[in-house]
């Protein structure tokens, strides 16, 4: 990214007249996914002592926001299904100007621009081949992959770029192979392009071949974003054919699936189970929509079936065909979608407490043996909450909703409350955007009309904080317990000019819901589609609910409980911890330390805390009391 960039927006916001002057939206400058998983980013950098052998494959499907540490050196990249658009599979590792930690790469002055992300392959063996003998260039050697620039993040510069280098392991010399720039591309930014490089020269056929690729760009944030699907480095000469194949055979899964209910990702269990139903069967959705592509030159079948279970892993409902022709004649290499019908209801499962349970969905491809590639993108999977909040969002954040050159601007999002409840907190997902508005005072507001503009609540002298978790949510509890019913307005009213950098979800869309006020006049949120992260906590309950809490599973045990001073952990044996990390009933982080079987509480005050336990591919949560 160049200073042109700077001066557009400096140029819009004084010489644009009307409503849009003053919403904006603007990339992240800071990765809560990265940040959140800090402590474990030097463990995604194990060293294996045997290189790898061919074929090398990496769809990135694997369930982490870092690149799979058997196949790569580095975790620069965020793997993530989020940020793209019409992948060619499930993930991809997205570029930007975030280090591993999600911190920006240079934020020492506005315009800093350089080497950002990188991706290096692991050392791979092009000299002897698996099964005996040696690769020469009649094997025909091929790295092909997909990418794509910007998708739902910023737009590279002209001068920006994405690279590809060779590894020379005799010279010790990295060469370029390939380059893209960015610049204007005429409706090309939302598409995948193949690229296939064939290694020629046969000084790279050896053992300790590696490549890389890497981008430059602005240093300062989720800035000049690049997405790369699909990696692959294989022998691509057919014997059979007498011809170079090069030909991805695989059927996949290219979205995350979506909330089962009509327009909201949660609403409390005890207001579902409310409702008739009549009115439960018009709030779930009656299908259930999958995005998936047959990455082929032949239009094979492919069974597809969809289970839902309940929290205790107890099968609910589902639909599809074991061996089916589900997909027939459909075209290849597109993007496709397939809707199936939902059949069954919820309310008669069992729950985690009255107001909160959750479903898991699983959708899964069952007859796609005739195809090659990664079995990782053949299955998605679900958690369906019904937690004792309201949220339309899916809680990840693509940019920041911010007001600006609006002092006392206010914004609020439309909630239709299904039975009489009272209301004990807001969170709100607030991100860090460069200089720090964390002592900006705002209040929060609940309205029951704007239009007259009726305020039901309203607690001011608040001001944004962070919590480096996932999903990043600041919980507010209300001073006072403020009874609700039908449709309320929940926001917040700012007190200085500068934005908030409130929490924005590009995957959903609820404009319709959501409004801002900047000179006395309700407007609909037009500057882009999308989602405000914020969520009302129902109900005088735990403000927990919603947690992926794990201790019907007798994972863990905690002793004494409660406690005032030495809390003892006894874990399963087959979990190996890392870190640990200790919230206030609010949600805000306390602490966290490397994993120890006794902590000291102390110095805690009375109350419930939240214990998360965090190892190499679990986390698990307890609840605690401190008592004195």
């Amino acid at each position: 990214m160049n200073i042109k960039k700077y001066l557009l927006v400096f140029f819009l916001l004084i010489q644009f007249k009307g409503i849009a002057q003053n919403e904006i939206i603007v990339p992240l400058k800071y990765n809560k996914v990265l940040t959140n998983n800090q402590l474990k980013s030097n463990l995604n950098n194990r060293f294996f002592m045997v290189n790898l052998n061919l074929p090398f494959i990496d769809d990135f499907s694997n369930n982490s926001p870092y690149p799979d540490n058997t196949k790569w050196l580095d975790n620069k990249v965020y793997v993530n299904n989020t940020f793209c658009i019409n992948p060619v599979t499930l993930g991809v590792a997205t570029f930007d100007g975030l280090n591993e930690l999600g911190n920006p790469y240079n934020n020492s002055f506005a315009t800093a621009q350089g080497g950002c992300d990188t991706l290096t392959s692991r050392p791979i063996n092009l000299y002897s081949k698996p099964l005996g003998g040696n690769y020469s260039l009649a094997d025909s050697l091929v790295l092909s992959f997909y990418y794509e620039k910007k998708g739902l993040g910023d737009a590279p510069e002209v001068a920006d770029s994405l690279l590809l280098d060779f590894y020379n392991p005799t010279t010790g010399v990295w060469s370029r192979q390939w380059g893209k720039g960015g610049g204007v591309s005429f409706g090309q930014d939302s598409v995948f392009n193949l690229i296939n490089i064939t290694l020629n020269n046969s000084v790279f056929y050896q053992d300790g071949f590696q490549f890389r690729f890497r981008s430059y760009g602005a240093q300062t944030g989720n800035l000049d974003v690049w997405h790369l699907d699909y990696v692959r480095l294989k022998a691509s000469y057919n014997s059979a054919t007498g011809q170079i194949d090069t030909i991805l055979r695989d059927v996949s899964f290219i979205k995350p699936l979506s909330s089962l209910l009509n327009g909201y990702t949660s609403i409390p269990w005890d207001h579902f189970k409310a409702l008739s139903v009549v009115d439960q069967l018009a709030l779930i959705n009656d299908s259930l929509t999958v995005s998936y592509r047959v990455n082929d030159d032949v239009n094979n079948d492919v069974g597809f079936n969809t289970r839902i279970y309940d929290y205790l892993g107890n099968y609910i409902s589902g639909f599809g065909q074991t061996n089916g022709n589900i997909f027939p004649n459909k075209p290849y290499n597109i993007n496709l979608s397939y809707t199936s019908p939902l059949d069954s209801l919820f309310p008669y499962s069992p729950a985690i407490s009255d107001d909160s349970t959750f479903f898991t969905v699983k959708s899964f491809f069952s007859n796609s043996a005739s195809f090659t590639g990664v079995r990782d993108n053949d299955t998605l999977y679900y958690k369906q909450g019904f937690y004792n909040y309201y949220s339309y969002d899916d809680g990840s954040a693509e940019v920041a909703y911010d007001l600006i050159n609006a002092p006392n601007g206010k914004l609020a999002m439309k909630f239709d409350i299904i039975k009489p409840d009272t209301l004990r907190a807001v969170r709100f997902y607030f991100t860090q955007q460069g200089a720090s508005v964390a002592n900006n005072l705002f209040a929060i507001k609940i309205w029951s009309s704007l239009s007259p503009e009726t305020i039901l609540y309203q607690e001011s002298n608040q001001k944004p904080s962070y919590v480096d978790e996932v999903n990043g949510y600041s919980t507010y509890v209300l001073d006072q317990i403020v009874p609700v019913s039908g449709i309320i307005y929940i926001g917040f009213q700012q007190v200085l000019p500068d934005g908030l950098h409130l929490g924005f979800d590009r995957n959903t869309t609820s404009n319709a819901n959501m409004f801002y006020n900047i000179s006395g006049t309700w407007n609909n949120v037009g500057v882009a589609n999308g989602t405000f992260m914020i969520r009302p906590v129902m109900g005088d309950t735990n403000l927990f609910a919603g947690l992926p809490l794990t201790d019907n599973l007798n994972q863990v045990v905690v002793f004494p409980n409660p406690t005032n001073n030495i809390l003892n952990i006894s874990l399963n044996q087959n979990i190996v911890p890392e870190f640990y990390e200790l919230y206030s009933q609010e949600g805000k982080l306390i602490h966290t330390a490397v994993y120890a079987s006794s902590i000291d509480c102390s110095s805690l005050a009375p109350g419930l805390y939240l214990l998360k336990i965090i190892g190499d591919g679990c986390v698990i949560t307890k609840r605690i009391t401190i008592q004195k």
